[in-house]
């Protein structure tokens, strides 16, 4: 039953004095949590021990300060000893009682049996009728700070910042921020949505903006992690000190009831520039795989590739010439393979320049070539090529540095009339330019 104040119907009744000594009770139970506690007399520069483990014979003590500081210092790692000595000074203590503060707290490495141990030493500031006081408590943080260092080694160290974003609310939090020089946003937000657009807008690569900007929306977000445990996100961020750098942004739930989302942002700058550059060494060997090293066109199976390709993905009709220069033996035979090599070379440059762009040329055989047309809009496009080949060998035979006169004959197969595969086309064409050097060679069959 509760009455209407709702104050409990029902009070314990004391039934009797308690048989123990509350404070030696609450000195033997926080004692398992400290390992001393103190009070400081700010004003007189002194300390009345209250509980101590390692020493239990100064509990009930008076000590200088300054004295008892300087006596823990000889348990401290060296850096951590003046620390110690400037933060808990009552004159420093003093001071952040003026500037309202209620306590102060910091972790300290000490030695123990030649074992570092860490431990966090804290201090609640007063000020009443009997003066400026502080309260000192220290007690063991090992595990603590073995998490703390775990977390900051392999998360924050990787990471540009951690958010805790509140979707309900639009409004955010940043509890951690590195200082790597990538800017970053406002620590405190109450406009989420507003401040990732201005945000995106000032760092984020105009490639990347509109993207980067749709995907953060709360909406979207939501969507995603109703979905997925991670929504994550690539983009390029603008840094002044480094420039170009890439970003990873994750997003998690942390409590989905409530929508309460984790935010983290990670520099994968030096991944991807590392995936950009095995992309292009594969690039570079693809290309040297596929192409012939004495033209420098595509070789036989950089030819086939190609041709393949384009019939498989391309619209419309294809052309595929088969093309192989007259007498070339003779040139061999008669001026020695030297020269042929530089016929065979002034051949690929001659193709080159008067097939259309984006057409393909390639080296096939010893001096059979290639030429695919893609999208032809008639068969006298086609013809018209044609003859611009055999003229341009033409023209190579009457150069004073060969000396010989110079011819091709070319086969023409049409896609999809002659065959929809490269193995079809070729055979057709093939059968073509066979059938043109019979007839006189020095021209196209079709």
């Amino acid at each position: 039953m509760v009455k209407s104040n709702d104050t409990p119907a029902f009070s314990p009744v004391p039934v009797g004095r308690c048989a123990i000594d509350p404070y030696a009770e609450l000195i033997r139970a926080t004692g398992q949590i400290y390992l001393a506690v103190a009070k400081i007399n700010l004003d007189k520069n002194r300390v009345s021990i209250l509980y101590s483990l390692d020493l239990p014979q100064n509990i009930g003590l008076e000590y200088d300060w300054t004295e008892y500081l300087e006596w823990y210092i000889l348990h401290l790692q060296p850096a951590d000893g003046p620390l110690l000595l400037e933060n808990f000074s009552a004159p420093r203590l003093l001071e952040r009682l003026r500037e309202n503060e209620a306590q102060y707290v910091q972790e300290f490495c000490y030695y123990k049996n030649g074992a570092a141990k860490w431990v966090t030493a804290q201090t609640f500031l007063q000020a009443d009728d009997g003066g400026n006081h502080a309260y000192f408590t220290v007690w063991r943080t090992d595990d603590d700070h073995l998490l703390k260092s775990i977390v900051n080694r392999y998360v924050y160290n990787n990471c540009d910042y951690f958010i805790y974003l509140d979707a309900k609310n639009n409004s955010y939090t940043m509890f951690s921020g590195s200082t790597s020089g990538t800017p970053l946003p406002p620590r405190q937000c109450a406009d989420y949505s507003a401040e990732l657009v201005r945000y995106a807008r000032q760092f984020v690569v105009p490639d990347d903006q509109d993207t980067v900007i749709r995907e953060m929306q709360l909406e979207r977000i939501l969507d995603v992690l109703g979905r997925r445990e991670v929504h994550s996100i690539h983009c390029g961020v603008q840094d002044p000190v480094r420039g170009y750098t890439r970003k990873r942004l994750d997003y998690r739930f942390h409590d989905k009831e409530r929508k309460m989302i984790l935010l983290s942002r990670t520099d994968i700058t030096d991944v991807y520039l590392e995936e950009l550059r095995q992309q292009e060494t594969l690039r570079e060997a693809l290309l040297l795989a596929q192409t012939d090293p004495l033209t420098g066109l595509l070789n036989y199976q950089g030819t086939v590739d190609k041709i393949t390709d384009s019939l498989s993905f391309g619209e419309g009709r294809f052309a595929l010439m088969f093309i192989d220069l007259d007498d070339f033996k003779t040139v061999n035979d008669t001026l020695g393979h030297m020269a042929g090599d530089e016929l065979l070379r002034q051949t690929a440059r001659a193709f080159q320049a008067v097939v259309r762009e984006g057409d393909l040329v390639g080296r096939v055989g010893g001096d059979e070539f290639v030429v695919f047309m893609r999208r032809i809009r008639s068969v006298s496009e086609v013809e018209a090529c044609a003859q611009r080949l055999c003229d341009a060998v033409q023209r190579i035979g009457v150069s004073e540095r060969l000396g010989v006169g110079t011819s091709c004959s070319i086969g023409i197969a049409l896609a999809p009339e002659d065959g929809t595969g490269y193995g079809a086309l070729v055979k057709k064409a093939d059968r073509l330019a066979y059938q043109a050097k019979a007839s006189g060679k020095n021209r196209y069959c079709m």
